[in-house]
């Protein structure tokens, strides 16, 4: 497999990744715990944050890049290796915000990486 057709599968992932970490990042500013500011303060407060906006963009474009992703790789081979969101993610989010993930929890996330391994090797 030619890495310049891996290279939109990881622009996904890394634009997706930031997108998520982004978002839970700035919902820690514009929390739903304020009596007054209710949910749709909290939407309005994140849908004016411009660190959420940047995340926003941030999935467009990991929604571009999979648009190439899969022109190139085509989906059966591309869709299966985006299940690496799944471990990436909760990774993210104990390195950014000292989440814990539960033994069961990690046992899953090694389960995916084992899956998606066979499935990658498969081509």
């Amino acid at each position: 497999m030619h890495m310049d057709r891996m290279l939109w599968i990881t622009a996904t992932l890394g634009l997706s990744l930031y997108g998520q970490l982004i978002m839970k990042w700035r919902s820690g500013f514009h929390g739903t715990d304020a009596p007054d500011a209710g949910r749709l303060g909290y939407i309005f407060g994140m849908l004016t944050d411009p660190w959420v906006l940047t995340g926003l963009a941030g999935a467009f474009l990991a929604s571009i890049a999979y648009m190439l992703a899969i022109d190139k790789l085509g989906l059966s081979y591309a869709y299966p290796l985006m299940a690496l969101s799944f471990v990436l993610v909760p990774i993210g989010a104990v390195v950014c915000f000292g989440e814990r993930i539960p033994m069961m929890q990690a046992a899953g996330l090694t389960l995916i990486v084992m899956g998606v391994t066979l499935s990658a090797l498969s081509k």
